[in-house]
């Protein structure tokens, strides 16, 4: 679901900026692959960390799946990601060098640290760019377009990682939502977002007035629902999935209220 949210949100976003069908297509495949190339070989590198915490959602911890498989997977995945890359130009393929830098430095090792957010931050920041200098006439998207993108990778990553609090520490890691706590954390969670559609509606000239309040509302009430989840003793999964969806109502954001760019 993840993988698939964030190449929507992509994809979205290229129909907004004005690229052709095929180019869209190429943007959402690329950034899919990506995606599945980040997700696998976290999958690989914890399999070890997953199985000794019990956890039952992860195929390779349950011992379903072999982690050769899925550590070659997604070494094919990032490939395929940088071949799909090319087909849109060079300056493409250099950002999704970029993106799967970010990713699998988070993998290897920054997830641990109080530098966790940043990959997530810097991930997402990226995807608006990847995008825009996709068109055929390569541009920069606006500047506050990549904040938003960057705000809600901040946000994405504590609440991606508040469900696993208990596990992390009983193996050691010790990112930054665990350094800082759940109540701080949840702050963090609901102010990221709701500042990320905030931003998206102020800043565009194209988007709708009623558009605009209804993503904010939809936003508001979904990242608050996230931020009182997560202070729950055992925060749920379903965190992840409500700041999904809340990403996806700036993405509808994006694409309505940035409109083509370089036209």
């Amino acid at each position: 679901m993840p993988s698939l949210a964030v190449a929507l949100f992509a994809a979205l976003f290229a129909v907004g900026v004005g690229l052709d069908a095929g180019r869209v297509a190429l943007v959402g495949l690329a950034v899919l692959l990506q995606q599945f190339s980040v997700g696998l070989s976290n999958d690989w590198l914890d399999h070890k960390r997953d199985r000794a915490a019990g956890r039952t959602d992860k195929p390779l911890a349950k011992g379903s799946l072999n982690a050769s498989l899925v550590r070659n997977s997604s070494f094919a995945a990032g490939v395929l990601a940088l071949l799909v890359s090319g087909l849109l130009g060079w300056e493409s393929l250099g950002w999704m060098v970029l993106m799967l830098v970010a990713g699998w430095a988070y993998n290897l090792g920054l997830k641990a640290t109080p530098l966790s957010v940043l990959p997530y931050a810097i991930g997402f920041g990226i995807l608006p760019v990847f995008v825009t200098l996709s068109l055929e006439q390569s541009q920069v998207p606006p500047a506050w377009v990549v904040v938003v993108a960057g705000l809600l990778g901040v946000s994405a990553h504590f609440a991606n990682t508040l469900p696993d609090l208990l596990e992390d520490r009983a193996t050691g890691v010790r990112a930054l939502p665990h350094i800082v706590g759940q109540k701080i954390s949840a702050l963090v969670i609901a102010t990221t977002a709701i500042l990320a559609s905030s931003i998206a509606v102020y800043q565009s000239n194209s988007l709708a007035g009623l558009v605009g309040v209804i993503g904010l509302t939809a936003t508001i009430v979904l990242a608050g629902i996230a931020s009182v989840l997560s202070l729950r003793p055992t925060p749920p999964r379903v965190i992840f999935p409500l700041l999904v969806l809340a990403s996806l109502v700036n993405a509808v954001l994006l694409m309505l209220g940035v409109g083509p760019i370089g036209s």
